[in-house]
């Protein structure tokens, strides 16, 4: 029974995806049905990892909070003007998964990160490559951004100084990453210059992202 509940909610999941995706490449009319789609994404995924979870105690794990408010963000950043709170509420998310892939690990100081400084190194050059080019268009929210994008940086080294220390920690990377690129692209579009398809690639890369870090999660405690 777990497992046709956790395959029926995949499938959901799946579903929804893909009527979000579609809402992004097709006339600006079918718009309106992103208002159902986009919000469904992050509480199936809520549920599919408490379904799925091994040793089932209380539904508000640390985990799930930090989906919850990555679902807050999904719903704040379709509304006018709700860039800032949309950002705060996708700050805390990254904030929560930082102590989380932090707290995965048995000896976080001598990581994969640890022993591959130079992973930082190349994080900081893709950073500036984002950041270089649409800093001058920031005005007041250089700082806000600034944070934002130190602390996703500092989400995906937590993701992969996990990298042989926990089962699926390639998983949670691979998402980890991809969620950096899909905030890039959203800097990228509304700061700098949009491109075709723009919407469709954020979402892309987002839905992706949330649903390799739920997966690779899912075998660890919380």
């Amino acid at each position: 029974m777990k497992n046709r509940n956790t395959q029926t909610i995949l499938f959901l999941f799946g579903i929804v995806s893909i009527l979000e995706l579609f809402s992004l490449i097709v006339p600006p009319e079918s718009i309106p049905i992103r208002y159902f789609t986009k919000p469904l994404l992050l509480p199936l995924l809520i549920l599919y990892d408490y379904q799925n979870q091994q040793n089932r105690t209380s539904f508000f794990s640390a985990f799930r909070i930090a989906l919850i408010f990555a679902w807050l963000g999904d719903i704040l950043l379709m509304l006018p003007n709700a860039f800032v709170p949309g950002l705060l509420a996708f700050l805390i998310m990254q904030v929560l998964y930082i102590r989380i892939f932090w707290q995965d690990c048995a000896t976080p100081r001598k990581g994969f990160v640890f022993r591959h400084l130079w992973i930082m190194l190349l994080l900081v050059g893709y950073h500036l490559m984002i950041m270089l080019p649409v800093w001058p268009y920031l005005g007041a929210m250089q700082i806000p951004v600034s944070v934002y994008s130190i602390v996703i940086s500092i989400m995906v080294l937590a993701a992969i100084n996990r990298i042989g220390e926990v089962p699926n920690a390639l998983t949670v990377t691979i998402g980890a990453v991809l969620f950096m690129v899909s905030d890039s692209l959203i800097a990228i579009t509304k700061f700098g210059s949009d491109f075709a398809y723009s919407g469709f690639c954020v979402m892309l890369t987002y839905i992706v992202a949330q649903y390799l870090i739920v997966k690779g999660r899912n075998r660890v405690n919380d």
